[in-house]
């Protein structure tokens, strides 16, 4: 009788011995599977590559037709594996396809001549959703369409850009993107430009959603440089006359208004050279006096609870006397003067200057009450300070220099291109993607002290 049938045998089997298995051979197993694949692989490519010669053709054919059934093997259990993790989601809960994508397996159904369930199951949609690409009937939008470049801006950020230009028209192209940059918008001046030069949107045509720190600035003083190291390292100020009907000029002999109030205001402006913030400024109804000079930077010094090392100034008769060089020693500040027969000497307080004239004193009628006119100086400096971004800290405010604050045009940034990318270029800086791309955008605009001249701009989500 066979040991096979034998009842006993198989009544009583003898209990199989326990090997036990060594310690961690699970990773040594995963290891050496991984080796033994590696060295096949090298195996094989130097068998492909061993064929030579004319007589060695069909050797070399064969191996290559061996290496692609193993690269189409790799890949079809490639896909099956991430088609494996996706058929684990609940259908619901699946991303849907792009438009742009939609057509693509259409145009592979064709090419390959599936029917309408194979190339269902392939893509893991129902067998209706393909239908409804087919007929046309899908509800999102037309799939027979070439994919929206993501470089381009939709109509509501042109929209914007044309908006803050007629509400603000003293800005630049230049001053305008570093604007709706601190917003959170970031475009190129260049963009900017297009936009502007662009015929003019209707918002009614717009799709309507559904409802739901710097480098060391130098002065060039004479034969010496000084230099900002820090805020309050170096000050520096100049006068100018405002006037108070746009210009001097005047059809009789010699041809120009004597320059005192009412027909201009003499403005005292005071810089400090490493933040380019306006630390004071002071109104005279004539060309002031050595000793109204350091009044003013008295007052300026106390309201900034600080003073500077250095005070950098032209050799105007105010600065270039007596009273003023006793003044700076009396308070530990070194004066320096700009170099003689130079323009730009005093490039920082001139160009401030030139600002305030240009965006703001010729675009308003210039008040006679020194009250009224004080309070508008006290508004644009303000804005100047907090909300104006300025090019040479590359779009940061000087408050926020001056305070070492994080500037509003390094936080992550809205993106209104919907097919727009991280890697997706945008103007500098480059800053990450805030939320999802594709957001339809509003512009918000706030003025200080209800002035249209000082804008406070926001970019908010519709």
């Amino acid at each position: 009788m066979s040991l096979f049938h034998d009842p006993e045998i198989l009544l009583n089997p003898t209990p199989t011995p326990e090997i036990p298995l060594p310690k961690g051979w699970s990773e040594l197993t995963l290891h050496a599977l991984l080796h033994v694949i590696t060295l096949a692989r090298i195996t094989l490519l130097n068998a492909y590559n061993w064929p030579d010669g004319p007589e060695c053709n069909t050797l070399r054919l064969r191996a290559e037709n061996d290496r692609l059934k193993s690269e189409i093997a790799l890949l079809q259990r490639e896909i099956e594996i991430k088609d494996a993790r996706f058929a684990r989601l609940k259908s619901k809960k699946r991303p849907h396809y792009q438009p742009h994508e939609r057509l693509e397996i259409l145009v592979i159904q064709a090419a390959r001549g599936l029917t309408n369930t194979q190339i269902a199951k392939r893509f893991q949609v129902t067998l209706q959703t393909i239908r409804n690409w087919i007929q046309g009937k899908d509800k999102e939008e037309n799939i027979a369409q070439i994919a929206e470049k993501p470089t381009r801006y939709p109509d509501f950020v042109r929209f914007i850009v044309q908006q803050l230009k007629v509400c603000c028209p003293m800005l630049g192209r230049y001053k305008i993107a570093d604007i709706i940059a601190r917003a959170g918008l970031h475009l190129s001046a260049s963009t900017v430009k297009r936009c502007i030069d662009e015929p003019p949107i209707d918002p009614a045509k717009i799709e309507t959603p559904p409802e739901s720190s710097p480098s060391n600035e130098t002065e060039k003083t004479g034969n010496n440089e000084v230099q900002a190291w820090s805020p309050n390292h170096v000050w520096s100020g100049d006068l100018s006359a405002v006037p108070t009907s746009n210009s001097f000029w005047c059809p009789w002999s010699p041809f120009a208004l004597p320059q005192l109030h009412p027909y201009c205001w003499w403005v005292f402006i005071v810089i400090d050279h490493f933040s380019r913030r306006i630390m004071g400024v002071a109104i005279f109804k004539t060309p002031p006096t050595a000793d109204e000079i350091c009044q003013a930077m008295d007052r300026i010094c106390n309201e900034s609870k600080i003073k500077p090392k250095y005070f950098v100034s032209d050799k105007g008769v105010q600065f270039d006397s007596h009273t003023f060089r006793k003044w700076c020693n009396d308070n530990g500040i070194k004066n320096r003067y700009g170099a003689v027969g130079k323009s730009g000497s005093i490039a920082v307080t001139e160009r401030a200057i030139k600002s305030l004239k240009h965006e703001y004193l010729n675009r308003i009628v210039v008040p006679l009450s020194q009250t009224e006119m004080e309070s508008e100086i006290r508004a644009y400096v303000t804005w100047y300070n907090e909300h104006r971004p300025h090019m040479r800290h590359f779009g940061k405010t000087p408050n926020e220099v001056y305070c070492n604050r994080r500037a509003a045009n390094i936080l992550p940034r809205i993106e209104p291109r919907k097919y727009a990318k991280q890697a997706t270029p945008c103007a500098s800086p480059r800053m990450m993607i805030r939320g999802k791309a594709g957001v339809k955008i509003k512009l918000a605009l706030d003025f200080v002290n209800g002035n249209r001249l000082l804008p406070i701009v926001k970019i908010e989500k519709v």
